[in-house]
């Protein structure tokens, strides 16, 4: 009895003196069980003697790990807990149980206000180290990005949110990009890297520039587009990246911030207000990043105008300097393709210029382009820029279509104008909304430095194209042209004189124009060009050439616009085979002149002469009679009647021979294989070549065109010249046949057979001669001198041509060329 009355006397004590420090305690037995408490328990927890006695103090305070007698070693032992009061509300505790007879003493001390002091210095150092990060940061780079990707891991690492992203305002003002994202994966943002700037929660944060708490992620209609509850989050906070305007009256918006938690009670109003915080200070600091890029942006646009400026001053070929503008404004403003496009006087048609890009295209430099229907078009006409931003989503001039088939998706037109309207400058890209209103200030001033240098070379081209031109037409001509100043000296000669004299054109500059006349081996006139210089005067002199050929030479005096002579153009022309054609015509003139007579006077002179043969017959048959053979007197006349018979036979003959002339083909012109027909003519020919051995030799090309000819009348052509040949060959000699085609303009063929001899040959006084009718170098009875007349007319029947060539004692060769048969 003794030791309990002690024992209530010790707890009357320590309740007093818990009771003045307001310490609720417990005495409890060895099962944990209330026997009894002070009067705290009753004032600060609200239990009253009834409820508390007996009950298990388990119920009342708990700890980790549980409050058991297990964990209770010592005579005192401290643990950290909760209590709960009897209305239910708990509040932390620092539990200290003291060992005593037969149980326990369980103190409990309400340290809520401890623990929100704790964690206020927790979230002020975690405020502090956030500060000093984000100012190394804001301090380390000026890239917006790469300040924003920063943040957004400070956010995650040091403020221990689960999730942290940032939009960006685009320069439109009208919609946002993502920039940046830790904590979730892409997958979350596939339908939200690109929002209109009112578009759900980001754009109500952005709009209204006021933060925005949503504790249930799920519940809530405005975040359908960000896909956070399959990552386990559940409250979001956005917070609008702030700054004040250039007049600072009034804040913007410059983007977004957003944080997510997996705790719907994670975020405090002290937790967004510090974000809040952080977003003004981001806001600043991307302002700044963007005023410093634009300043960057605006030097390098100095830069580039300046060198621009200086490409400009320093060529005048158009080519060139599109090319290192194109080079320098990619530095700037990204293209895929760039073009100049150059309108015409007429404001018809646009012709792209110039061109520079990699990608496979048909719009290529000469291509040309409708005025209306192109927005380049439309930009040369009206003199304004104008942007595609799309032409995936909208095409505004229906020619542009044929960029967007090209994979072009976004362009910028600047128009060129210098005194009147030039064209356009053309940027495209394969990317949609490539350009905006910002390109447009680099490029407009460009364009306009740009518009000077193409005026400029526009006018040098058109006069280097001029003196191009000139020299072209210069060279081109076929006869020889040279120039001399008025000292008599060669100042420039056209190609032809190059080469037919075989020196380059520096071996005959400052030569007189005898000593080129000496190169081209013809007879100089005999009065020098400069003579002219007296008289203004042109002159005109026939020349020959050391071998035979023939030239005419006109000298024309080149007179300024003072009237004075400066120079004399010396045109010289070889005539020699226009004269051969004119002989030619006059040769046609007369056998169709001499066939008409001939024909008349042949059917004159056959009757009677065939009523002569006819009576020289009959006479010669009674000549044979054996009265008249043995009369003396008669014994001449069958001699004298067979030579006769046999003149009136010869004339009968060259009767023939002139109607044969006279008359023209008569045979059916048929498509004919020109091979095959040398082919038959051989054979025909072939028993007196061997008799004579004469050796006939074949090139004939295989798959020639076929000819639409009179085969007749080309077996008596090749026959003719043939026997011809063998006439004038010694025994042993040979004959060359060769067959081959040559083009004659743009679509036209012509066959071309080459006759060749190694007989005697014919003298050059003859040569010109040699289709004159009745002209022949055999001995008189031998030969009629019509035979190559007709080989003549039935060529030219034929639509065709024969030439000769020969040289005494080296042969003679026949070049004759018919049309061939055009394909149908």
């Amino acid at each position: 009895m003794l030791r309990y009355a002690e024992l209530r006397d010790s707890l009357t004590l320590l309740w007093s003196i818990l009771d003045a420090l307001h310490l609720p305690s417990f005495a409890v037995n060895e099962d944990l069980r209330v026997v009894d408490f002070n009067s705290a328990v009753n004032k600060r927890l609200l239990y009253s003697r009834k409820d508390v006695l007996g009950m298990s103090v388990s119920d009342i305070i708990t700890t980790t790990p549980a409050f058991k007698p297990t964990i209770l070693s010592g005579t005192v032992t401290v643990l950290e807990g909760t209590y709960t009061k009897k209305d239910g509300k708990t509040a932390p505790a620092k539990i200290t149980v003291i060992r005593q007879v037969g149980g326990y003493v369980v103190v409990v001390e309400d340290i809520e206000n401890i623990v929100k002091i704790a964690k206020r210095a927790t979230l002020r150092r975690r405020e502090i180290n956030t500060y000093n990060a984000l100012s190394e940061i804001l301090s380390k780079t000026d890239d917006m990005h790469e300040m924003a990707g920063g943040i957004v891991d400070i956010i995650v690492d040091i403020l221990n949110i689960d999730a942290a992203w940032i939009y960006f305002v685009d320069e439109d003002a009208e919609s946002l990009s993502l920039c940046c994202f830790r904590g979730v994966g892409e997958d979350s943002f596939s339908d939200a890297k690109a929002l209109k700037a009112y578009e759900y929660f980001v754009g109500r944060v952005l709009s209204s520039g006021r933060s925005l708490l949503v504790r249930n992620v799920s519940e809530d209609p405005r975040i359908p587009h960000l896909n956070l509850t399959d990552m386990g989050l559940q409250s979001i906070v956005g917070i609008p990246l702030m700054v004040r305007s250039i007049k600072g009256d009034d804040r913007k918006p410059v983007g977004v911030l957003g944080v997510a938690s997996k705790d719907e009670d994670r975020f405090t109003s002290l937790d967004i207000q510090f974000l809040s915080t952080i977003g003004n200070h981001l806001g600043v600091a991307v302002e700044n990043a963007r005023l410093i890029e634009d300043l960057t942006a605006k030097m390098k646009q100095i830069g580039l105008i300046n060198e621009i400026i200086s490409i400009v001053n320093s060529s005048l070929t158009i080519g060139h300097i599109f090319r290192i503008v194109a080079s320098e404004i990619k530095k700037m403003v990204d293209f895929d393709r760039a073009s100049i496009n150059i309108l015409d006087e007429n404001r018809n048609f646009l012709r792209i210029f110039a061109v520079d890009t990699k990608l496979p295209t048909e719009l290529v430099k000469g291509r040309v382009a409708p005025v209306y229907g192109t927005s380049s078009g439309w930009v040369a006409i009206n003199q304004k820029p104008w942007i595609n931003r799309d032409l995936k989503e909208e095409i505004h001039f229906r020619y542009d279509s044929i960029l967007q088939k090209e994979g072009i998706r976004s362009t910028v037109s600047i128009p060129l104008y210098k005194d009147r309207p030039l064209g356009t400058l053309n940027f495209d890209s394969t990317l949609p909304g490539k350009y905006s209103e910002q390109d447009l200030e680099i490029l407009l001033p460009i364009a306009k430095h740009l518009s000077i240098a193409i005026e400029n070379a526009m006018l040098f081209e058109e006069v280097s194209r001029e003196k191009r031109q000139w020299e072209k037409t210069f060279d081109a001509i076929t006869d020889m042209v040279w120039i001399e100043d008025k000292k008599g000296k060669v100042l420039r000669v056209n190609k032809t004189v190059i080469e037919r004299s075989g020196r380059p054109e520096l071996a005959l500059i400052n030569r007189s124009s005898g000593e080129v006349m000496k190169l081209l081996q013809i007879r100089t006139p005999a009065y020098p060009s400069y003579d002219l210089l007296k008289g203004k005067v042109k002159l005109y002199h026939e020349l020959t050439r050391l071998d035979g050929s023939t030239y005419h030479f006109w000298t024309y005096p080149l007179v300024d616009s003072e009237g004075k002579i400066y120079g004399v153009v010396n045109y010289l022309r070889d005539v020699t085979e226009q004269k051969r054609l004119e002989h030619q015509l006059v040769r046609a003139d007369k056998l169709a002149s001499l066939g008409t007579l001939v024909a008349g006077i042949a059917h004159e002179i056959n009757n009677p002469l065939g009523i002569i043969a006819g009576y020289s017959e009959a006479l010669l048959d009674r000549a044979r009679s054996t009265e008249l053979l043995l009369n003396s007197h008669f014994e001449d006349f069958p001699e004298y009647l067979e030579t006769i018979n046999k003149e009136i036979f010869r004339c009968k003959d060259i009767l023939k021979s002139l109607l044969d002339f006279a008359r023209s083909s008569t045979g059916t012109f048929r498509e004919i294989d020109i091979n095959e027909l040398i082919k038959e003519v051989i054979l025909l020919v072939n028993y007196k070549a061997k008799r004579s051995n004469y050796i006939i030799e074949l090139n004939l090309l295989r798959d020639i065109p076929k000819v639409y000819a009179d085969p007749g009348a080309l077996r008596q052509l090749f026959m003719n010249i043939i026997m011809n040949s063998f006439y004038f060959m010694d025994r042993n000699g040979s004959i060359m046949i060769e067959t081959g085609s040559n083009r004659t303009g743009s679509d036209g063929r012509e066959v071309h057979i080459k006759i060749t001899d190694n007989g005697r040959g014919i003298g050059r006084e003859f040569i010109g001669r040699v289709f004159d009718p009745f002209f022949t170098t055999k001995p008189i009875g031998e030969g009629t001198g019509l035979g190559l007349p007709i080989c003549h007319r039935i060529v030219t029947e034929h639509n065709g041509t024969i030439d000769v060539e020969s040289r005494e004692g080296e042969g003679t060769t026949f070049h004759i060329r018919l049309p061939a048969k055009k394909d149908e």
